[in-house]
């Protein structure tokens, strides 16, 4: 289910920006310029209770001194090899940092001098022995002081078992778990949980004998590229996120690691195409770094039913796609502060609000039949929370800020519905069930016909569309066409066929009262390519072929050398390109050969088809325009 949280204050932290915040404001802020790109961040508490960030960065590591939340500053940096990747996690004072690009292996910096001053003198390398490595892309530390280095470059690159009791600054080897790429994971008591990240699935390990880890189960995960793992306090629920555009964070019931299911999956800002990166569980909430949307907070108490409650946006400078904003969050410190990366911008220190949903749940039924209506669209009107009944007519949501809402109940065939005076309160569920009437339906008849000679027009392809409501039929051999349980509305239509010109109709009513309808098509040629009208492709060519698809952008440097939309001023967003796989010129243009699109017009086939044999497909330009044209 899709649900979003209206974000409704925006507060100006600086005369730089303006930034969307939602239960979380910022504290304080420190900005990095000679460290490059901001990565992974941790936090740590001394032996006097200060608190520090530590943060991963484009050259290296930085421990920063935030006791005084509104002044952060550094106290030490640890260069290091060049990476973007850097993570980081902390045992008995002592910080791990991996490094997935340059290299540098595992490195150890001992904190226990803290709050006096760290040396390069107490910073350490493990490489490892039996199982060595250079780069690895993350590393967790679990309660018992046993670290696993996962996604380095040994064997598969599943996760190395390091203990730390015996000396933090001379890991000890244990194991390796090598039986799937490991991106990301945490560990609890004995059980791994791993984001797999190539095989689009979590995998969860039993890793009581560290020498003979086993793989118990794996689930795939909304988008196929599960980027990180957090296990409940309970154990029972699993939370994921897939590191792709439009991507989720969800929830899993995993209980029972024969029957894992699924119990919800919610975006922060549906259809903006945002990429989540880390979600950690912090009680009833999780918290997550996501990119250009900043720092989240779901209310999980029901993880069947994940509600946005909170947001702080570190970099308004971006939205949608995109691996900008916010890399790492970390929600664990003692004082209640959330600290958090921002690729750009730097650290962040933030305080939260950490305030329960209002829920709303139902069920809806067709009020004649009391069958239950699935894909109903239910809407608390002046927020963007939106959500859609399942197939047993149920539905859950919930809103940040309590109070009073009218909610809306629409489905194609039936008529809206809008309740008034919903009351919403926070931590509280109110229960909603509904009913909807039925639109009345009639069997749509239409005659399609030559303009100027009435002579009906037989295979005319018809499709009359809306937001809710699509279909495509044909004409018979006098030229008509019926559709069935067809109900009154606002509709597109379009209508051709090769040999014809193109009639597009967009948002006109189709009513009992003008039944039957008649459609006049010209004579002539025109296809925007809503259908398939009968072109094929010859081709000599390795790549970039012509191919019917939505257009992609295709710059030159910064200049977009092809653009990334359709014409505007036809029925259709697709069309024919050559190379359109998008991104910068010539990664896909037309390679070795020559490419050819040919109407359905038999005799054009076959001069064509003659002409390319004859010529071995070295087709000029304008050769290949003439042809078009000779019919």
């Amino acid at each position: 289910m899709f649900k979003r949280i209206l974000f409704i204050t925006l507060i100006i932290f600086n005369v730089f920006a303006v930034n969307a915040q939602l239960n979380m404001n910022l504290v304080g802020q420190l900005a990095f310029p000679s460290h490059g790109e901001m990565s992974d961040i941790w936090g740590h508490v001394d032996a006097t209770g200060k608190e520090y960030a530590l943060v991963g960065t484009e050259y290296g590591t930085s421990i920063v001194d935030i006791s005084t939340p509104s002044n952060p500053v550094e106290v030490f940096f640890s260069p290091g090899d060049t990476t973007i990747w850097r993570d980081l996690k902390v045992w008995n004072d002592h910080v791990y940092i991996t490094n997935d690009n340059g290299g540098g292996s595992l490195k150890i910096i001992d904190m226990s001098n803290l709050p006096g001053a760290i040396t390069a003198g107490d910073v350490y390398v493990h490489t490892g022995t039996t199982y060595p490595f250079t780069i690895a892309h993350d590393i967790y530390i679990d309660e018992n002081g046993y670290a696993y280095v996962m996604g380095a470059d040994n064997g598969v690159g599943g996760a190395i078992f390091l203990d730390l009791n015996t000396n933090p600054k001379v890991p000890i080897e244990k194991g390796r778990y090598n039986d799937y790429y490991l991106h990301d994971g945490m560990v609890r008591g004995d059980t791994l949980w791993g984001g797999a990240i190539n095989d689009g699935f979590f995998v969860v390990v039993d890793v009581s004998d560290k020498a003979n880890p086993v793989t118990l189960a794996t689930k795939n995960t909304p988008s196929t590229f599960t980027h990180n793992c957090w296990i409940s306090d309970d154990g029972q629920t699993l939370f994921t996120t897939d590191e792709k555009s439009n991507a989720f964070v969800a929830s899993y019931d995993v209980s029972n690691l024969s029957n894992i299911s699924e119990l919800d999956r919610i975006q922060s800002s549906p259809g903006d195409l945002v990429i989540p990166h880390n979600t950690f569980v912090l009680g009833d909430y999780i918290v997550t770094s996501y990119y250009r949307d900043g720092v989240t907070i779901h209310d999980a108490r029901d993880p069947s039913n994940l509600v946005e409650v909170g947001n702080y946006d570190t970099s308004p400078a971006f939205t949608g796609d995109g691996f900008n904003g916010c890399w790492g969050v970390y929600p664990y410190l003692p004082s209640g502060l959330i600290i958090a990366t921002d690729i750009e911008n730097g650290l962040f220190v933030l305080g939260p609000t950490y305030t329960p949903a209002a829920f709303l749940k139902g069920n809806v039924v067709d009020s004649v039949t009391t069958f239950a209506l699935d894909g109903v669209q239910v809407d608390i009107l002046s927020s963007t929370v939106s959500t859609n009944t399942n197939i047993i007519g149920d539905y859950q949501t919930g809103i940040a800020t309590t109070g009073t809402y009218s909610v809306s109940f629409s489905k194609f065939g039936y008529e809206t519905k809008t309740i008034a005076n919903v009351p919403l309160s926070s931590g509280v569920t109110n229960l909603l069930n509904v009913e909807l009437k039925a639109l009345p339906t009639f069997t749509l008849q239409g005659k399609v016909v030559e303009a100027v000679s009435s002579t009906p027009i037989e295979n005319a392809f018809v499709r009359i569309e809306n937001a809710s409501y699509n279909t495509t039929v044909q004409t018979d051999a006098s030229g008509n066409f019926s559709i069935p349980n067809f109900v009154e509305g606002t509709y597109s239509t379009i209508i051709t066929k090769w040999g014809n010109d193109q009639l597009c109709l967009t948002n006109q009513p189709i009513l009992i009262a003008n039944n039957p309808y008649t459609y006049r098509l010209h004579n002539g040629y025109y296809d925007d390519f809503r259908f398939d009208l009968g072109w094929t492709v010859l081709s000599t060519a390795s790549s970039g072929d012509w191919e019917k698809g939505l257009p992609e952008v295709t710059t030159l440097g910064p200049v977009v050398s092809n653009p990334g939309d359709d014409s505007q001023t036809d029925c259709n967003d697709e069309a024919y390109i050559t190379g359109n796989d998008g991104g910068q010129a010539g990664n896909d243009d037309v390679d070795d050969g020559e490419t050819v699109l040919v109407s359905q017009c038999l005799i054009c086939q076959l001069i064509m088809i003659l002409i390319f044999i004859l010529t071995d497909g070295s087709l000029m330009e304008e050769e290949v325009v003439l042809l078009m044209t000779l019919w």
